[in-house]
């Protein structure tokens, strides 16, 4: 442990007056500024998932566009990533330096990506390397330092013992600047037209970003070389345009695998929208991409049915510009089974709950109408017999007044029907036979 001490010590006295800062590229749309004022960063790992260590955590080092500081007698000379433990002789280097580590991804965020030397490690030679992952979180801004600082525990991490590759992903506030570059299709092109509504239900901010990003974190397992964790990219009335892998389709799984794998599990659909008589609607996908069904060994096509159920208190908030659209978290997922290759999601949604009771405008005024009688009818009589006393036809409210009108109605009436059938005709011509 005093080992330890030692070597941040060190690190720390030597890194304002030794580390050696190259200017560092800019990564287009994104803030990389926190990540390289830093001489370097710093967090730690449990043993499991660290080379060469059964100390729990083990210690890693790394920097951004400039060497770690140097350190006497250490393996991490010339290097931009290092890791150890005090039950280590010396440091492990775990990248070499790179001019410029970051790279962009097809969505928000990018990668930061070193390349080790040649190292034992379970007694097998590998080259050790590590790729960490930045996604967008505005809540997690990297505090810098002019010296070393901590960095955020990582949201996701695991060691390939076979080609001692790392994996380490993190939520940071930079990565959220990203612009979606255009495309050859023009933005939701007129969804009037190629989108069929769901009769009495709103899909307007389903259709409105270029797609929407679910996080499944228990139902991805559709291969046996996936994992059960992953992200669904779904898009409605459109195709995905600018996702890697998932060029052309509407419904598509990507997995955080080294390199980064995806599944198409639903063709572009024109009009994907089913309606049901007692509330929500479906959206069904169908030829999606054909996979070997872990549970069978057969070979079958990739679907999937959403289901959108009614909840008032959730809304899809359609993001600005031309950005992604995040969805709220599935309150049901089933995977592919040995039963059927079919997904099915159900997803909490408002525009669910505007189902129309089929009154029309003037149905409702008539209700309106025949209420507003029956209240004026019942406060009426009873105002005349208990407080006025009246009886008989009295009794009635205003009864002068609706007499009035119901016989000029009633007379009206006879004139009109006496002038259609020329009996006002007849009548002058008998007033005339009797002179």
């Amino acid at each position: 442990m005093k080992r330890l001490y030692l070597l941040f010590a060190i690190l720390t006295f030597t890194s304002i007056i030794q580390s050696e800062t190259f200017n560092c590229p800019s990564l287009d749309g994104y803030d990389i500024k926190n990540l390289t004022i830093p001489t370097y960063w710093q967090f730690d790992l449990e043993s499991s998932i660290c080379i060469e260590s059964t100390e729990s955590p083990c210690h890693f080092y790394f920097t951004f566009c400039k060497f770690l500081p140097p350190v006497v007698n250490s393996t991490c000379f010339n290097s931009s990533v290092c890791q150890y433990s005090s039950e280590a002789s010396l440091p492990l280097e775990i990248g070499h330096y790179v001019e410029n580590p970051f790279i962009p991804k097809e969505t928000n965020g990018f990668y930061a990506e070193f390349k080790g030397p040649r190292i034992s490690h379970k007694g097998k030679l590998c080259n050790v390397s590590i790729k960490m992952e930045f996604d967008c979180n505005s809540d997690q801004p990297w505090i810098p330092s002019q010296e070393s600082a901590l960095a955020p525990f990582p949201i996701e991490y695991k060691l390939n013992s076979e080609t001692c590759q790392y994996y380490i992903k993190f939520d940071y506030a930079g990565a959220c600047h990203k612009i979606v570059p255009p495309t050859t299709t023009p933005f939701n092109p007129t969804p009037a037209k190629i989108c069929k509504q769901p009769e009495g239900y709103d899909i307007t901010p389903l259709i409105d970003p270029p797609y929407w990003i679910f996080n499944i974190t228990d139902g991805c397992y559709v291969e046996s070389n996936v994992t059960n964790t992953c992200k669904l990219y779904m898009a409605f009335c459109k195709p995905i345009d600018d996702l890697k892998g998932c060029s052309g389709s509407s419904v598509c799984l990507q997995y955080n695998l080294i390199p980064p794998k995806s599944v198409v599990a639903g063709g572009y659909t024109e009009d994907p929208f089913t309606s049901f008589k007692n509330g929500g609607f479906l959206a069904i996908y169908s030829h999606g991409e054909e996979i070997m069904n872990p549970y069978t060994g057969k070979l079958c096509n990739l679907e999937i049915e959403v289901k959108f159920e009614c909840d008032n208190s959730v809304d899809w908030k359609i993001p600005e510009g031309n950005e992604p659209g995040i969805a709220p978290f599935p309150s049901h997922f089933s995977p592919v089974s040995d039963k059927t290759c079919k997904l099915t999601m159900n997803v909490p949604y408002k525009g669910a709950c505007s189902k129309k009771t089929g009154l029309s405008g003037g149905t409702i005024l008539l209700i309106i109408l025949l209420i507003f009688v029956c209240f004026y009818l019942a406060f009426g009589f009873a105002y005349q017999i208990f407080i006025k006393n009246e009886t008989g036809h009295n009794r009635i409210p205003h009864y002068p007044f609706w007499s009035f009108v119901f016989l000029s109605c009633l007379e009206g009436m006879m004139f009109t029907w006496k002038f259609v059938t020329c009996q006002r005709k007849k009548e002058k011509l008998l007033k005339y036979d009797s002179i």
